[in-house]
């Protein structure tokens, strides 16, 4: 289960993706880490158990759709794929500079492993932001990542 908490407002910092236009504010304490070549943007996340790894990346159209993207990411954590009603159950609904966004937390607790991934569409393509941490560390960054992902928008 996991419990909101108080805490204050994250330090902001502005960080950007020449590439794609793509600016955003992260929390100061994130750092900018080497990812893949899929990767618009890596942070590492630290938190009070350890580091986790945040991805930003960008595909056309819906990127897969929601309900493939959603079991890719479970079969990653050892979990069984599930149908779009019981995904749709847990999707969370977001408001950011770019609109509406889903966010969801998918979690392991027998190998200790959880993603907090955001789908976020732009016109003709798809962001996802994923975090990848233990479910502790999802629970502790996770005010830290909707302000980071609230806060994406396009460079005009």
């Amino acid at each position: 289960m996991f419990l909101p908490k108080t805490k204050p407002p994250p330090q902001k910092q502005s960080g950007n993706s020449s590439i794609s236009g793509i600016k955003w504010e992260k929390p100061e304490m994130w750092v900018a880490s080497n990812g893949s070549s899929m990767r618009l943007a890596s942070f590492e996340v630290p938190y009070m158990g350890g580091t986790g790894d945040l991805s930003v990346i960008q595909l056309a159209g819906t990127g897969g759709g929601l309900k493939p993207n959603i079991n890719r990411w479970r079969r990653q954590l050892n979990l069984e794929p599930q149908s779009l009603h019981e995904i749709e159950k847990d999707v969370i609904e977001k408001k950011g500079k770019l609109g509406k966004y889903k966010m969801i937390r998918i979690v392991n607790f027998q190998n200790n492993s959880a993603f907090l991934v955001a789908i976020i569409p732009v016109e003709n393509q798809t962001l996802f932001v994923k975090l990848s941490a233990d479910p502790s560390g999802i629970q502790e960054a996770e005010s830290d990542f909707i302000f980071f992902c609230s806060s994406i928008h396009f460079v005009h």
